[in-house]
């Protein structure tokens, strides 16, 4: 019984810290509004567009939702389709592609760690703890999980996170080219040769027709964003299913999956 009420208590805990954090965090972008102006050019339409389609935060509403979900549903854990330990795997390699890629790349060679209170909050609990938290639930707490061949997997499921990311680059490059071709100073602004405004696409990496950081074309970068997000998925698809598999055979286990 006390792992029962951990494993829903944990749920809810991280699934609610997530949902309040990102809902309190657009509220207090619109009603602040300095972001919105100074780069959106007070276009509240075009910054609510951007805020809700980066990959950081559908992926994060993905892994809040199915942390609700089995919270409030924590008997058909395992058990149902969205529910299940594939689904599951899936978004927490999704989840460790958002962490991978914002710690180890884009706040070194691009945007930075956020120096404003409430902007460092938000990004530790989206980038850091959410990530964390739903792997580590999924490797060692998730209920009525079975065990899973490595290669049929890969072979069989691979496909369905592969499609999701892949699809979300098609978007978000084509809304990006569709606004490189709008030439508009609403996307893309220079003051005195510099670059003040660029809001083309949601990632530097995605941006193939500027220059980006440490003198690399955009065109090389979106290759190695490409190699090395791929690369990550695999990688760690094969990593979360093997500990799974591990953990499976554990006592501890065997005794909160009852």
């Amino acid at each position: 019984m006390k792992a029962f009420n951990f494993q829903i208590n944990y749920k809810l805990f991280f699934g609610f810290l997530s949902f309040i954090t990102i809902f309190s965090c657009y509220l207090y972008k619109i009603i602040d509004g300095s972001e919105v102006i100074n780069n959106y050019s007070g276009n509240y339409e075009i910054y609510t567009i951007d805020f809700f389609t980066t990959f950081t935060l559908l992926s994060n509403v993905f892994v809040q939702v199915w942390f609700l979900y089995a919270g409030f549903n924590h008997k058909n854990e395992g058990k149902t389709k969205f529910l299940s330990h594939t689904t599951a795997n899936s978004l927490a390699t999704m989840i460790t592609v958002t962490f991978l890629v914002y710690n180890f790349v884009l706040v070194p060679i691009d945007t930075g760690f956020p120096k404003a209170h409430f902007d460092r909050y938000v990004t530790v609990v989206d980038h850091m703890i959410t990530p964390i938290a739903f792997v580590i639930y999924v490797i060692f707490f998730m209920a009525n999980k079975e065990k899973i061949s490595l290669n049929q997997f890969f072979i069989k499921k691979f496909w369905t996170q592969f499609t999701l990311v892949l699809g979300y680059c098609i978007f978000a490059m084509l809304r990006g080219e569709l606004r490189y071709g709008s030439n508009s100073d609403l996307y893309y602004k220079e003051e005195n040769g510099e670059v003040v405004r660029n809001i083309f696409y949601p990632y530097f990496f995605l941006d193939v027709h500027h220059q980006g950081p440490l003198g690399l074309s955009g065109a090389v970068w979106f290759i190695i964003a490409f190699v090395l997000i791929v690369s990550i998925m695999i990688a760690f698809s094969y990593l979360y299913n093997f500990l799974s598999n591990i953990m499976m055979s554990k006592n501890y286990y065997k005794k909160i999956s009852k």
